[in-house]
């Protein structure tokens, strides 16, 4: 663990080494900001002994005292523009480090297989992003600088002291060591306590994520009071972790505070006998009471920074525990930016497998010629999608070859490779923004113009020049402005203008009305001429024209030819889902 904790730290410090000289900066200005008060003791000493005790003149006395504050003034305007600028540089370092590690997350995060968001809640992820990386920013911001001032501070007031009185010196840090030790003692409980209410707050917004998604669901069963019940309980668990971490926080800061406390008395006993003696003077003491507080403010201090401190470094441990996540779609260095021409697609005994023992695909063999319409049918779970989601890398095969013109796709550019195959799903994905940019996902550098003609061609246009602001509409989050009709056909005119060689087609009417599903029809009619075509369908009535339906059942492929054909074999699974489908009373 020890090891862990050295290794994301240090590997947090790497991604702050650009801004080290500014650290450094700031670092000097905030030994500034906190040593030059130090000079007001000092000017109480000056004021208090040599001259509200002396036998100068009144006239005098208000002369010095002056000149003393004009010091001190001159002292303040300094001070001044040092706390700008150490503040000031404390934003742009602590941010800089929070938008540098923020971005190479979530290119992370671009790069892992779906399967690592089948592993995770979505706002799980989220918090990793948001949450954990602005904790972990608070070390270089908080911890590591303020740690450095308030140590430079401590060494600073600990020789000022030593050189006005070694007995009370001696007497105001009897008490450091043990102070020193407790905190020590509370700072693997402040890690645990920690790094426990994060994850809580991890899996909290991972919750929260759901429900806000599945808010019809949940109110259409009615089920308001059993989410909030338990909501209720999860935020429970999260409050009672961060009241644990609050009590150990608690308990630390007091112990610090109390030994702030008792020094100070023992240093008014003590230096009012040495008053008494003539040992030192009223001055003296006052100012060395003023310079005693200042020296228990950054001890103070540490054992908060000793709290932030843990708290960062649990936070950069769980950063870095995605970050060490495998990537596994690993791209070759030897592949090439080759396109796709015609589209000849090849499975040779593909196998998968999601998790190990688990075979989803089992010995695929398949031969796709280039314009073919090839139909995915058979039971919930067969293994159609997962074939698809192989064609587009977003799964590796566990064993065999998948070829398009001859070439493996692993020694495809990824980027290439996924430009020239376009998906329609059965849930369209599309993103808060306005109908213009929603379409242009499919080519970014389009013209307005192109972006009209793809959803003309995708039967799009004429509602939304319906829409008030036409192709510059808001539709909301995923869409939620649209109709389900009109988001599908959003998403075909993202295809449209996309223009790939293959197309996958994933349930992608069957969520719709007769009406839509017809306008949907036809763009389809106009997209799939001469591509080379996959429609995973449940329903067959979408696909008795295709060149070839393979039939899948438990991961392998069972049947497979047109439908001529499929429906003579009899006794098979492709004759039991038509007769099923189309209401057929099978032979008995």
């Amino acid at each position: 663990m020890e090891a862990a904790k050295r290794s994301a730290l240090l590997r947090f410090l790497d991604y702050a080494k650009p801004y080290t000289f500014l650290t450094v900066l700031m670092t000097i200005f905030g030994v500034f900001k906190f040593q030059l008060p130090l000079v007001i003791p000092w000017a109480l000493k000056e004021i208090v002994d040599k001259v509200l005790l002396s036998s100068l003149p009144v006239a005098q006395k208000i002369g010095r005292i002056d000149k003393y504050v004009y010091v001190l003034l001159g002292i303040l305007a300094v001070y001044s523009i040092v706390v700008y600028f150490r503040h000031y540089l404390h934003g742009i370092i602590s941010n800089r480090v929070i938008f540098d590690l923020r971005y190479k997350l979530f290119e992370h995060i671009q790069k892992m297989s779906l399967s690592f968001f089948e592993r995770r809640k979505i706002g799980q992820i989220v918090s990793y992003v948001i949450n954990d990386i602005n904790v972990a920013a608070l070390f270089v911001g908080n911890a590591v600088v303020n740690t450095v001032i308030d140590f430079a501070t401590i060494i600073t007031i600990s020789v000022i002291l030593i050189k006005m009185n070694q007995n009370l010196m001696l007497v105001s840090i009897a008490l450091i060591p043990i102070y020193m030790f407790a905190l020590m003692r509370f700072k693997p409980k402040i890690k645990s306590t920690s790094k426990a209410a994060q994850k809580k707050l991890a899996v909290l917004s991972g919750e929260l994520h759901e429900k806000f998604s599945g808010m019809k669901a949940i109110q259409s069963f009615n089920r308001e009071k059993t989410e909030s019940l338990r909501f209720f309980h999860e935020n429970r668990e999260y409050y009672d972790l961060v009241l644990e971490s609050s009590k150990i926080n608690a308990q630390s800061l007091t112990i610090s505070h109390v030994f702030a406390v008792i020094a100070p008395v023992l240093v008014i006993w003590y230096g009012s006998y040495l008053v008494v003696n003539g040992k030192i003077s009223v001055g003296e003491l006052l100012a060395f009471y003023a310079y005693l507080a200042a020296l228990y403010q950054p001890l103070s201090r540490l054992a908060e920074l000793n709290m932030i401190m843990q708290n960062s470094i649990a936070s950069m441990e769980r950063i870095f525990e995605i970050f060490d996540e495998k990537i596994e779609i690993i791209e070759k260095p030897e592949a090439v930016p080759h396109l796709i021409k015609k589209a000849d697609i090849e499975f040779e005994d593909v196998n998968f497998e999601y998790a190990p023992g688990k075979r989803a695909l089992k010995n695929i063999d398949l031969k796709v010629k280039h314009g073919q319409t090839i139909a995915l049918v058979g039971p919930s779970g067969a293994g159609k999608t997962t074939l698809v989601n192989l064609l587009l890398r977003f799964y590796d095969a566990t064993s065999g070859s998948i070829i398009i013109d001859g070439l493996e796709i692993k020694d495809y550019k990824i980027k290439v490779l996924r430009d020239q195959i376009g998906i329609v799903t059965q849930e369209p994905i599309l993103f808060a923004g306005t109908v213009k940019e929603n379409i242009r996902y499919g080519n970014i550098f389009a013209t307005i113009e192109e972006v009209v003609e793809a959803a003309k061609a995708a039967n799009a246009h004429d509602f939304i020049v319906e829409i008030p602001k036409q192709y510059s509409s808001e539709i909301g989050e995923k869409g939620t402005m649209l109709s389900g009709g009109q988001k599908q056909r959003i998403s075909l005119a993202r295809v449209f203008l996309k223009n790939p060689k293959i197309i996958i087609l994933d349930e992608a009417t069957s969520a719709l009305d007769s009406i839509s599903e017809n306008l949907i029809q036809e763009s389809l009619d106009r997209l799939l001429k001469g591509r080379t075509t996959f429609v995973v369908a449940h329903r067959l009535s979408t696909v008795l024209n295709a060149d070839m339906i393979v039939v899948f059942n438990r991961g392998r492929i069972v049947q497979a030819g047109p439908h001529s054909e499929l429906i003579k074999q009899k006794g098979q699974i492709y004759e039991h889902l038509y007769n099923e489908q189309f209401d057929i009373k099978e032979d008995e």
